[in-house]
């Protein structure tokens, strides 16, 4: 015997249970009492039988039936510190409970997937709170009940490894298919550190929870390799956290780390193999007890007793040890204490320094593991030349997982063309003669199955580079934490995979312009009729498939792009803005590649929209530097720069473009025949000799603008037409009779054709887009210039007239375009709920009543897409424009008036945790510590940062369990730091410690649709309750103190929508009314009214107050924030939407901690931190 194998090893030490006269059945359930008793579920027997410590059978109850008392399969057995046994009634569906003598005392549950309902449930676990945790096979879940039985919730759905891997590729929200997915779960543990193990038995792998039901990990595939496992059923954690699974079909138990490193395997005695081991469990002298399927006998094991860290570090110190073993000592000295995971520093360095092929499978992924784990340690525990080396290990690990997909996807591609050859071949045959008989298509078949083939494996290597990158870009946040030693390798390898993912993206842009320039050509030609027809579809095909690709790719420049946020944040002087693009510091023209790539993406406007916030955050985030180091760029211009700029042109001038882009986020300034406007300093010499050209200048830029605004409203016409009929084609393909071959055929081509001209479409707008910014520019520079040396002329007063016309038409359609987003938003909101409860009836007499709705709804939400589109393009147009009137205004005004204006300092983000997600914030406050904590609307988490905006942790998740969060839009926190969310689905309010623990829920019924809370200097939660138009406040333990309604207050409410508590016991109320914002006394009498007046503010749904500042209200649909005097007197409203660093999406909530405001652009992604001090 090795020493490894004297470590790790188990002996059979006897069996017991011995079928003499053939009355047992295999066990199907094991439990351990607290004094030692063993219960087994006697499966074909229907009841359960207990045994003394010596094996001795000391009672049995139950018998075959559905009434209480009896059982239909028994399944898993849980003991409860009082001796009452819970057994899982697999099917009855249902879990009951009994005292220690076999008594019932209590069943709970029937067959179904709603809440409080089982189906086969199939092993249970007892929290020491006495909480029940239920895993269900055939509901695929975990289910939580209280000690009544009581539902509390679940967690999961049904999901194999292939469809997780597929929502998370498509971006499948968490409500349509809700994470985590089970297959046929099967068995639950618990270690000592609270996680929770649960066996994904159709799934073959082990996943691992943390105490809040956070996926920490999951473990395992389907194989007969060590580590691999067929349908695990059962697992145990022993006293020292090592879990043993019954591997079913492999025939054996298998032994992990808690971390998930195999470490041996137990295949049974050698006189006796296992056959189908399903059962493990652990007495209390920490002897393995394993039962099997075809067995009636139950084998007791010595196993490994000695404490984890002791183990761990033997197995660390044997000679030549596994890579595996290594990693395992790391992590759990880091488990015990993160300090001491630099105690095993030199080893697993070592381990990352290991070039040779070794016995360890996966070891370039262990490699990735280890050095993200160690990036995460002190980083003054490393010394530069280790966190070169982490850094290498892990930028191999992303290219390898780049190049693998970009193979892998070549292949699939010249597969697939030859697939849509041979389609389109037959399906033209198909439409020449549909009664035609045909005979089996071999060729067909054979490349239809090497396509779906590699379509699968190009699917999976996607979703593999995608966790390399999560995993790259986390390392790399790392070891840019804040206050770190200097070291260059995080920000050079960063800027090193920037660069070879762009290269490899206008690699796949090349392509797809070369082939649709083909595709132009070809219904230029033939209208996309005859024999070029089938070219055509297959490079439409062939292109829609790198269009797919390139999202992914896009998924890694984001999150690199994000890490060099963090750099600027933490180490300004080590960043430039050629960084953006991968280049160093005096590069020339790096950006021209980046917006071509940015460009490619015009077809697809929501990946677009999100790459260019992403793009323009990391834009704000270097500007801001720059002109904290006084960087200027000097320019001197003559009138052919000046020149308008056709709205057709294709010729971009790059430079300019960017120009253009820095220069919308900056602040303008002048003197004489000077401008600086940002970072960028214009020089026009001469100028003050030729007023008159220069006033002409202006003029033919603003005649030209008019030009863009009408050949805009132009295109957007034809589009929405195109979208129309594109709508129409999918009603008449829905329409088709399964026995028309002709017409699927057809309608689909068409479909391919019409796609492909709004996509050309979507690029001239993308273009004039473009155009229009770079014209723009030229005209307030113009504007400016005019302004400095001719401002009193009657030529330059004409032209700041119509500018001032122009500027106020554009702020007029922004606001008409934001009413118009409210109410399709609104009606796409009525519509869901129309769909779904027709849906609900399952009455096939109201299909067509359904597909109608469906229809309407598709048509609501081109509007809205279109809408948005243009109330972003609007409000880039008059954010442009405000540089210029209010430059001008300075100039013939004052030039010390002061200008209306927040100051944004930084942002954040989703941090690193969820890289490929975007922050959804509705809903913020500071704590007394000046933590920030937001709520993440759509991805169903609240998340904590500090003072100074670092990531600290999170809670939530989508799901139905008590701990998880649905659609939360907003929270408050009382004086001991608890927090109180809204849960907007289910209309309830649930209550968390200051680290996110679960602690109750209330409200339940009680209340309609809310978006506002607030605490009061009591600690009573106030909540704004618009559906049943009240506030009505609760104490902190989640029970109604009373309601103020209209009935019981001296002036009415109006169905109020957000209440602000004030420390003196007065409060502040925005509702429905004409008053805008309404001030109550402690006896609710009202003091003080806003009036809507001419403000433009619409209802208030967030409320800040700072007893310096004054009161902040948002209007959220109008992308605004009212300020207002204690007396509500509006003092100002902020009204600058947009996507720009100080410039406001859908503003989801307002803080103020000392002298900064916090706010919440939903839009945008992001919480904007304004200075209010100045």
């Amino acid at each position: 015997m090795t020493l490894q194998d004297s470590l790790l090893s188990a002996s059979l030490t006897a069996t017991y249970r011995e079928d003499s006269v053939g009355e047992l059945s295999p066990p199907s359930g094991l439990c351990f009492s607290s004094e030692g008793h063993l219960h087994v579920a006697d499966d074909f027997n229907h009841r359960i039988q207990v045994f003394d410590s010596q094996f001795n059978l000391l009672q049995c109850f139950g018998s075959k039936g559905k009434g209480f008392g009896q059982f239909q399969y028994p399944k898993g057995i849980a003991v409860d510190p009082d001796g009452n046994i819970y057994v899982a009634d697999s099917w009855n569906h249902r879990i009951q409970k009994f005292d220690a003598n076999g008594t019932p005392l209590l069943e709970f549950g029937n067959c179904g997937d709603g809440k409080g309902e089982l189906n086969e449930p199939y092993d249970i676990l007892i929290e020491p709170s006495g909480k029940l945790v239920v895993v269900e096979r055939y509901n695929h879940r975990i289910q939580f009940f209280d000690p009544q039985g009581v539902s509390l919730g679940w967690i999961g759905d049904r999901g194999t490894v292939l469809e997780e891997e597929l929502a998370e590729l498509q971006g499948t929200p968490a409500n349509l298919l809700s994470p985590p997915l089970f297959e046929l779960p099967t068995s639950i543990a618990k270690d000592s550190y609270g996680n929770y193990f649960i066996t994904d038995s159709g799934n073959h792998r082990i996943r691992k929870f943390d105490h809040q039901w956070l996926e920490i990990m999951s473990f395992g595939e389907k194989g007969s390799e060590p580590g691999q496992f067929q349908y695990p059923l059962c697992i145990t954690v022993a006293p020292n956290d090592l879990l043993y699974i019954a591997d079913l079909n492999n025939d054996r138990i298998q032994v992990f780390s808690p971390f998930g490193q195999y470490l041996f395997t137990i295949n049974g005695a050698s006189e006796q193999t296992f056959e189908a081991p399903c059962l493990t469990a652990i007495d209390c002298k920490g002897y393995l007890h394993i039962g099997s399927t075809f067995n009636t006998r139950i084998f007791k094991y010595l196993i490994p007793s000695v404490p984890q860290n002791a183990l761990a570090e033997s197995l660390g110190a044997l000679p030549d040890p596994d890579p595996a073993h290594i990693f395992y000592q790391f992590l759990s000295l880091k488990q015990e204490d993160k300090t001491k995971g630099s105690l095993s520093l030199e080893k697993t360095l070592a381990l990352l320094n290991e070039t040779t092929v070794i016995k360890t499978p996966n070891l370039s992924n262990l490699k990735m593991d280890l050095a993200l784990e160690l990036s995460q340690v002190s980083i003054k525990d490393l010394v530069e030349s280790e966190t070169t080396l982490i850094c290498l290990i892990a930028e191999e690990q992303l290219k390898q997982a780049r190049n693998k997909l970009s193979k892998c996807f070549q292949s699939w591609q010249e597969v697939a063309i030859r697939f849509s050859d041979i389609l389109h071949e037959e399906q033209r045959k198909i439409v020449g003669d549909p009664d035609g008989i045909r005979d089996f298509n071999r060729d067909l078949y054979i490349a239809e199955q090497e396509d779906r083939k590699l379509y699968g494996q190009t699917q999976h290597e996607i979703y593999s580079y995608r966790k390399i990158v999560r995993k790259f870009s986390r390392l790399i946040y790392n070891l840019n934490r804040p206050k770190q030693p200097e070291n260059q390798s995080p920000s050079e390898t960063l800027l090193r995979q920037i660069d070879e993912s762009l290269n490899l993206m206008k690699k796949y842009f090349g392509e797809k312009e070369k082939s649709e320039e083909l595709m132009i050509q070809i219904l230029g030609e033939s209208q996309g009729k005859g024999d070029k027809l089938s070219t055509f579809l297959t490079q439409y095909y062939s292109n829609r498939k790198i269009m797919d690709l390139q999202q992914h790719l896009q998924f890694e420049l984001q999150s690199h792009w994000f890490n060099l946020r963090t750099l600027v944040s933490n180490t300004p002087a080590r960043v430039h803005i050629e960084n953006l693009a991968g280049k160093i510091s005096g590069d020339s023209s790096p950006f021209e590649e980046l917006l071509k790539i940015m460009i490619g993406f015009h077809e697809d406007w929501p990946v677009y929209s999100q790459l260019e916030q992403q793009y323009l955050n990391s834009l704000d985030s270097f500007l801001r530097i720059s002109m904290a180091d006084n960087s200027i760029k000097k320019t001197d211009l003559t009138f052919s720069d000046l020149a308008p700029i056709p709205y057709d042109s294709e010729n971009f001038n790059f430079s300019g473009v960017f120009t253009a882009f820095k220069t919308e986020g900056s602040s303008l300034t002048g003197k004489q025949t000077t401008l600086i406007w940002g970072q960028d300093e214009f020089e026009f010499s001469g100028l003050l000799e030729h007023k008159e050209e220069l006033s002409q200048c202006a003029f033919n830029l603003m005649q030209t603008q008019s030009t863009y605004q009408v050949k805009a409203e132009e295109l957007f016409k034809q589009l929405k037409a195109m979208l129309s009929q594109q709508r129409d084609l999918d009603v008449r393909l829905k329409e088709t009779r399964v026995e028309d071959k002709v017409s699927p055929i057809t309608i689909n081509d068409n479909i391919a054709i019409l796609q492909f001209q709004i996509n050309l479409i979507r690029r001239m707008i993308m273009s004039l887009d473009i155009n229009q910014s770079l014209n723009l520019h030229r005209l307030v520079l113009a504007g400016a210039f005019l302004s400095l040396t001719d401002n009193k002329s009657a030529e330059a007063k004409q032209f700041f007239n119509t500018l001032n016309d122009y500027h106020s038409q554009q702020n007029q359609k922004i606001l008409e375009t934001a009413k118009l987003r409210k109410e399709n938003t609104f009606k796409i909101s009525a519509l869901n709920e129309q769909i779904r409860e027709l849906n609900s009836k399952y009455n096939i007499e109201e299909i067509s009543d359904s597909l109608m709705v469906e229809d309407e709804k598709e048509r609501v939400a081109i509007d809205l897409d279109l809408c948005e589109f243009e109330y972003q393009r609007n409000s880039r147009i008059k954010n442009i424009l405000d540089q210029l009137v209010e430059f001008n205004y300075r100039i013939v005004v004052s030039e010390n008036t002061p200008k209306i204006s927040f100051k944004e300092i930084r942002i954040l983000e989703i941090a690193h945790v969820g890289v490929g997600h975007t922050l959804a914030p509705q809903g913020i406050q500071h704590n007394q510590n000046g933590n920030l904590l937001v709520a993440n609307y759509d991805n169903h988490r609240v998340y904590s940062y500090s003072p100074e905006g670092n990531y600290q942790f999170h809670f939530g998740e989508w799901g139905s369990a008590p701990e998880k969060l649905q659609y939360p839009n907003n929270l408050a926190i009382d004086s001991e730091g608890s927090i109180y969310v809204i849960e907007e689905k289910t209309k309830i309010i649930k209550k968390f410690s200051p680290e996110g623990t679960y602690l109750f829920q209330f409200s339940i019924g009680q209340l309609g649709m809310i978006f506002s809370l607030s605490i009061d200097h009591q600690d009573n939660i106030w909540v704004a309750d618009p559906e049943h138009n009240r506030i009505i406040i609760f104490d902190s333990i989640g029970t109604e103190v009373r309601a103020i309604t209209s009935k019981n207050q001296s002036s009415s409410l109006n169905h109020p929508v957000s209440v602000y508590c004030l420390p003196n016991g007065t409060y502040l109320v925005g509702d429905r009314s004409d008053s805008i914002l309404k001030h109550f006394d402690t006896q609710d009498n009202l003091i003080h009214k806003a009036d809507r007046a001419n403000w433009g503010v619409d209802e208030i749904y967030f409320l800040a107050w700072h007893p310096k500042h004054g009161i902040y209200g948002t209007d959220f649909w109008n992308s605004q924030i009212a300020h207002f005097s204690e007396r509500l007197e509006v003092q100002s409203v902020y009204r600058r939407p947009g996507r720009r660093a100080g410039e406001l999406g859908k503003v989801g909530g307002l803080s103020i901690y000392q002298d900064q405001l916090a706010v919440a652009n939903y839009d945008g992604g992001k919480v904007q931190i304004f200075d209010l001090s100045s």
